[in-house]
C-alpha cells in the first residue's frame, strides 16, 4: 500500500500538468485568429507612435510602396551625389540597427539649399523649425522572434544592395525588394562568398554554425 501511495504522490503532479497543458492548448486553438488576423498588414513606424503602437507589428506587403512623410530620393542622394549609405545610416557598422538620420543631419546640407518652390524641402525645414524628427515609416521589418544584426553583416562584407536592392539606381524612398524569409537568409548563409573570405579553412564549420536556430532566434 505504501508503494501505491508513493506512486500516486509522484504521478499526480505529472498528470495535473499534462491535463493543464491539454486544456491550455485547446483554449489557444479555440481563441487563435486566422493567420491574417494574427499578423495583419499594418503601418510600421520607425519612431515611437503617439498612440503607443509598437514598432514591430504586423506583416509587410512586399508589393506595397509605402507613403513617406517626405519623398526622399535615394537615386539623387546615393546615386547622383554619391553619398555613402553610412553617412546617413551611421549605426550600420556599429549596432544591430542601421538607424535613420536625425533631422539635423539632413539640415547639415539643406540649410544652404533654397527651399522656395520645393515642397519636400519645405517639409524638411518645417520639421527642423518645430524641433521634430521626421516620422519615417518602417519599410523592412522582421518578426520580434528574429534577431538580425546589421553590424555583423556589414563588417563581414555584405553589401547594402544585397538586401535592400539597387537604391542608387531605382529608388526614391526605399521599398522592400527581398523576401526576408528564413529560406532566403539560409541560402545566403550557405552560399555567400564572404564566409570563405573571412573564415578560410574553417568556412564550412562556420556555415554549419549559421544553420543553428540560435543564430537568428535568440
Amino acid at each position: 500500500m505504501s508503494q501505491l501511495k508513493r506512486t500516486l504522490m509522484l504521478a499526480t503532479p505529472v498528470l495535473a500538468s499534462v491535463c493543464a497543458m491539454v486544456l491550455w492548448n485547446s483554449q489557444v486553438q479555440a481563441d487563435s485568429p486566422a493567420e491574417d488576423e494574427a499578423f495583419p498588414l499594418a503601418t510600421h513606424d520607425l519612431l515611437p507612435h503617439p498612440s503607443g503602437r509598437h514598432v514591430a507589428f504586423g506583416r509587410v506587403d512586399p508589393n506595397e510602396i509605402i507613403e513617406q512623410p517626405i519623398q526622399y530620393s535615394h537615386m539623387l542622394h546615393a546615386g547622383t551625389l554619391n553619398i555613402q549609405c553610412e553617412y546617413c545610416h551611421t549605426m550600420a557598422r556599429k549596432s544591430i540597427h542601421a538607424g535613420v538620420p536625425p533631422t539635423e543631419t539632413c539640415m547639415g546640407c539643406h540649410k544652404v539649399v533654397d527651399a522656395t518652390d520645393r515642397p519636400e524641402l519645405e517639409k524638411l525645414k518645417g520639421y527642423w523649425e518645430r524641433g521634430e524628427e521626421i516620422p519615417w515609416v518602417k519599410v523592412h521589418d522582421l518578426p520580434d522572434f528574429v534577431y538580425f544584426n546589421h553590424k555583423r553583416h556589414v563588417t563581414a562584407g555584405v553589401q547594402c544592395e544585397e538586401c535592400h536592392g539597387q537604391v542608387k539606381e531605382t529608388m526614391t524612398v526605399a521599398q522592400r525588394v527581398s523576401s526576408l524569409n528564413m529560406g532566403w537568409c539560409l541560402e545566403c548563409h550557405k552560399t555567400h562568398p564572404s564566409v570563405d573570405e573571412n573564415y578560410g579553412a574553417q568556412a564550412e564549420l562556420r556555415r554549419a554554425e549559421m544553420k543553428d536556430c540560435y543564430t537568428c532566434h535568440k
